[in-house]
């Protein structure tokens, strides 16, 4: 068994969605430097306002070494972060789905949990934790932690009456059914959340440093504000939206490969017609 020309166009055209996406967004990116450009030329503000693009670009360059190593702490607590919501995310839903008796004990807390400020308790984190990589990840877990409980409980709990039926009469297990029925059918809204909770990671990394770090790109942007170092300020701000960037796209394409049969890619594919892959014996 081969897969038809048809098939291999499919599986080209899903793997080059996202890069179509990201192509389009660089081309937003592009005009909007334009528009930064125009705005300079003919406003000419000083620069610790408002510098030119082309010497943001230039500073950028110049300084890539040290960007380089404060992104890389940020991406670590972001990710760090991310993975801890997820996990403790899904295993959260499951919980609160498994047991509906035990849901409207948990939930006042986790509802409390989010609306509590996390800016505010950011100082109060770090004095619990100390300013080391600990308090960092920490509240970028509770940032990025209730996009993935929230959509991951809501899919749980959308599976389809009759499927559950099927599986109650042919007598499934509650892990096998989880495994087999439930986690399958969350997925999409899982990876709804994860796309929310991914930047809201790196949200919450920079707060953390905001508040008191001597590292990350959090510091950076705290210390050009100090020093009117406007390039300074603006190359944190371009490397932190390529990295929300990547982050983004990277857990599309996770998605792409773990759901390829969701119906949201399926029209990516195919447009309005029905998706599916057509076998020729060999």
């Amino acid at each position: 068994m081969t897969i038809a020309p048809r098939a291999q166009s499919q599986i080209s055209r899903r793997w080059l969605s996202p890069m179509k996406t990201a192509l389009y967004t660089a081309a937003y990116i592009v005009a909007f430097g334009l528009i930064w450009e125009l705005i300079w030329l003919v406003a000419r503000p000083p620069d610790y306002l408002l510098p030119p693009l082309h010497s943001v670009i230039a500073y950028l360059f110049s300084q890539w070494e040290v960007l380089l190593r404060h992104a890389y702490v940020t991406a670590y607590e972001t990710l760090l972060g991310f993975i801890a919501a997820v996990v403790v995310g899904i295993a959260g839903a499951f919980v609160l789905n498994a047991f509906p008796r035990l849901a409207p004990v948990l939930w006042p807390s986790v509802l409390f949990a989010q609306l509590t400020p996390k800016v505010a308790i950011a100082p109060l984190l770090l004095l619990w934790l100390g300013f080391g990589i600990e308090s960092k990840v920490l509240i970028a877990f509770l940032i990025a932690f209730f996009p993935i409980l929230i959509n991951a409980y809501a899919g749980y709990g959308s599976i389809d009456h009759e499927a559950a039926e099927l599986a109650s009469s042919m007598g499934v297990r509650r892990l096998t059914y989880f495994a087999r029925f439930q986690f399958p059918h969350a997925l999409p809204r899982i990876f709804a959340g994860a796309r929310i909770a991914i930047n809201f990671a790196i949200v919450g990394a920079v707060v953390a440093e905001f508040v008191g770090s001597d590292r990350g790109l959090g510091n950076l942007v705290i210390r050009a504000t100090r020093l009117l170092n406007t390039p300074l300020l603006f190359s944190a701000i371009i490397v932190l939206m390529g990295m929300g960037a990547l982050f983004y796209f990277s857990v599309g394409v996770v998605e792409r490969w773990m759901i390829p049969w969701h119906v949201s890619h399926r029209r990516a594919l195919q447009g309005n017609g029905t998706a599916g892959f057509r076998l020729q014996d060999t």
